[in-house]
């Protein structure tokens, strides 16, 4: 990061206009401004940097390229998501899930296919859950085996 971005007066960088935003953001990185960045996105962003250079910590770059290094390192590729990287309860062969549902307790037995339910099988909790309910539904969030969102 330059030295550009230490001099940078944070109040100021809130009344600056786009244009002028898009200049300092070539100065500061080296490179122009993703185009669907608007004034306020490079504020946020040029603020970071800004922050980060005079406290002493890594940049977004920085954290980027570490995280990517983490995630090879970890065995982490292009397959891995943020639910596998959870530490979930899992429901293996054999696991029975007992779920209250409609005003009626549901037993659902787990298999090496899928699961079991009413005699029935079904390739996925999210199948059963989808029987049972009548409308899709996460299975495993269903079942009480995810946390729910948080939105």
């Amino acid at each position: 990061m330059k030295e550009c971005a230490l001099s940078l007066d944070l109040p100021q960088l809130e009344e600056t206009d786009a244009a002028t935003l898009r200049q300092l953001w070539t100065e500061i990185k080296g490179t122009a401004p993703p185009r669907t960045f608007t004034a306020r996105l490079m504020r946020l962003a040029l603020a970071w940097d800004a922050q980060a250079a005079r406290e002493g910590l890594e940049t977004a770059r920085a954290r980027r390229a570490w995280n990517r290094i983490l995630k090879r390192r970890n065995g982490g590729g292009a397959g891995n998501n943020l639910a596998q990287t959870h530490s979930y309860p899992v429901a293996s062969d054999g696991t029975r899930i007992l779920k209250n549902w409609g005003g009626t307790t549901h037993e659902v037995l787990v298999t090496e296919d899928g699961a079991t339910w009413n005699d029935q099988s079904y390739t996925s909790l999210s199948a059963v859950a989808r029987a049972m309910t009548g409308t899709n539904r996460n299975g495993p969030r269903f079942f009480g085996l995810r946390e729910a969102s948080k939105s």
